[in-house]
């Protein structure tokens, strides 16, 4: 069989017809991929269980792993159950995947199979320096590890997940100490009112995702021109070692908690607005908010329109910020320029991950309800999750060169713009400046925005082929 091509999107669709040898070779690939990776599970409620093994029962712990082979739908699997939903309602029920660390190959006597990469054999407690996270001894304890593995459970019914949960942790409390769970983390996907996904500072997420699926790209709303969102499967996917198939692929995954302190980051944006006023003699309203983010908060991109517009159809995504290269509408710091620049000129596609997060706590106000008093602080946030090929020219390099630079931009002023004021670190850099007139300026005086995220832990896992399980 001749090279399988990573460096093109495949159409699943078709591969399903094996007309010839490479649609053959592909649909064998998807048969033999986790799920999740190329598409997203979809569901609501998650549980991620973290998990340590016992290095002296590998063999009771290699037989869990074998079963959990069994237990993971393939990508075709879940996309062939996607389109029955989308044709008949037909529920999907639990999804499933597994990852492992590169301390997880070592237990279990496997590093023979174990994928290479400087970032994930070293794991992220030891890459601290690199993103400038906190000290791993302020990290949640069941995110310090060793963590050797991760299981992903996913479900639309809350109920039904747990009691799958329930019924995998029976499972694991049988091998007598073979394998520990070190505790665990719930997910639960926010919608606004128009239905689409939010994050917990209120703004939509999530819609600006690359595509690798030919069906994905044929259907993106408002297409392509101006921003295409395509990548080739090597992005994402690459060899996995101690598969069974010629085909057999996995995929470098990061995992990170990300605590947001909503009412802290609710508070400065008012704090922004009231300074820019001052500093404008206009009231900026809602382009306070936008202006960190580079969306207003129903989704719509502060670089297509100085108002939040309503939303009648999917979030616009087709949008670039070549007519605004000094930063006037969009601000080289919001956080959408910052990890996603949509400059051909530094490919920046090149750095696109599938991102997989989902958020996380419980909280009772309605995040769009303009009050302060009511927003949580603590104990809420996002689980952080994104599939790629390599760890380090990918996340490192999106969160090291781009989000923590206070100098990038690549075409920005000769004055540092500041670190991304979401997720930049560390709090109290280089602070942002602002237009104080949409699309004209000037700049505002210098304004720290940053802080209200706190990374709780997190590691670097690979989610191998199902075959690599099975034959464990």
């Amino acid at each position: 069989m001749p090279q399988f091509n990573l460096g093109r999107t495949i159409s699943w669709t078709r591969a399903l017809k094996a007309a010839n040898e490479e649609d053959a070779a592909t649909l064998a690939m998807l048969s033999d991929l986790q799920g999740n990776i190329l598409k997203g599970h979809g569901r609501d409620n998650t549980l991620h269980l973290f998990l340590t093994f016992d290095a002296g029962a590998s063999e009771k712990v290699k037989a869990f792993l074998r079963g959990m082979g069994d237990k993971m739908p393939s990508a075709l699997d879940q996309l062939t159950k996607t389109q029955l939903f989308k044709s008949v309602g037909q529920d999907s029920g639990l999804f499933v995947a597994m990852f492992l660390s590169s301390q997880g190959y070592q237990a279990l006597g496997l590093n023979e199979v174990q994928p290479t990469g400087a970032a994930f054999r070293a794991g992220m407690k030891q890459r601290t320096a690199t993103l400038n996270d906190p000290d791993p001894g302020q990290w949640d304890k069941h995110l310090a590890g060793p963590v050797h593995a991760m299981i992903l459970l996913a479900h639309d019914d809350q109920g039904a997940l747990e009691a799958d949960a329930q019924a995998l942790r029976v499972e694991l409390g049988a091998l007598n100490g073979a394998i520990t769970i070190l505790g665990q983390e719930a997910g639960l996907a926010r919608r606004n009112k128009d239905k689409h996904g939010i994050e917990h500072f209120g703004y939509v997420d999530g819609r600006s995702q690359p595509l690798m699926l030919d069906e994905e790209i044929e259907a993106e709303a408002g297409g392509i021109d101006k921003w295409d969102p395509t990548i080739p499967l090597s992005q994402i996917l690459v060899p996995c070692p101690g598969g069974a198939l010629d085909v057999s692929f996995g995929s470098f995954f990061v995992f990170r908690k990300l605590e947001q302190n909503v009412k802290g980051f609710k508070t400065q944006e008012q704090t922004l607005r009231a300074k820019l006023k001052e500093e404008s003699g206009n009231d900026p309203d809602e382009l306070a908010g936008a202006f960190v983010v580079g969306r207003y908060e129903n989704g719509t991109p502060i670089e297509v329109s100085p108002v939040e517009q309503q939303m009648t159809q999917d979030v616009p995504n087709n949008f670039n910020f070549d007519a605004d290269p000094t930063g006037l509408r969009c601000p080289f710091a919001a956080h959408i320029r910052k990890t996603n620049p949509r400059d051909k000129s530094i490919r920046s596609n090149s750095r696109l991950m599938a991102r997989r997060g989902i958020t996380y706590g419980e909280r009772n106000d309605d995040p769009n309800d303009g009050q302060l008093d009511n927003k949580p602080q603590k104990g809420v946030g996002l689980l952080f999750m994104a599939y790629q090929s390599s760890i380090e020219n990918q996340f490192e390099f999106t969160q090291q060169s781009w989000a923590n630079n206070a100098n990038f931009h690549f075409n920005s002023p000769s004055q540092p713009v500041g670190i991304d004021p979401v997720i930049g670190q560390p709090q109290g850099g280089v602070p942002q400046r602002y237009p104080l007139h949409y699309g004209v300026g000037p700049l505002s005086t210098p304004f720290d925005f940053s802080g209200f995220v706190t990374m709780k832990g997190g590691d670097y896992f690979f989610a191998p082929s199902l075959s690599f399980f099975k034959r464990l």
